[in-house]
């Protein structure tokens, strides 16, 4: 039993990794993550939006790059994200020349503000910084309909 688990495993993460070393081109769809907190703030009170703050380790988190590059790059969310959320990426990098000293204080007080203790989180607040939901993690099967199925739920309760 141990080795057929052994070898399933093998041959998911080797499949994984020839498929991501095929000549499959990808568009990227950057989104506009604030860089200040307080500019996210102002923004979401002027466009009444809520504020997608996603906590990462954007150097050194696995699952957290996954769920970049599945969800936060891909089209579907930069349609949702553009007419649905302000944007901010509270990131804590292990390379602290990533962010600048006033981001990572402003990431700091977020993490704490909202009790965030494990990466990737999404916490989605309104204008005024409630918190109107929360999802933790990302799964390796890279199963992204969980998230979607988050942030509608989600602006469904906001609106």
């Amino acid at each position: 039993m141990t080795k057929v688990l052994i070898s399933c495993f093998l041959i998911f993460f080797t499949s994984s990794y020839i498929i991501a070393q095929g000549d499959v081109v990808i568009e990227n769809f950057e989104n506009s993550w604030e860089q200040d907190f307080s500019k996210a703030k102002a923004l979401a009170k002027k466009a009444n939006k809520p504020i997608l703050v996603f906590f990462t380790g954007s150097d050194w988190c696995g699952p957290c790059k996954m769920l970049d590059a599945d969800i936060f790059k891909s089209e579907e969310f930069k349609k949702l994200s553009d007419s649905e959320f302000i944007l901010y990426e509270a990131d804590f990098p292990r390379n602290t020349n990533l962010i600048t000293n006033s981001q990572q204080n402003d990431n700091v007080f977020l993490k704490e503000k909202y009790g965030v203790n494990s990466y990737p989180t999404i916490v989605i607040i309104n204008e005024k910084g409630k918190e109107m939901g929360r999802l933790k993690g990302y799964n390796l099967l890279r199963d992204t309909s969980y998230h979607y199925s988050f942030f509608e739920e989600t602006l469904k309760k906001i609106k």
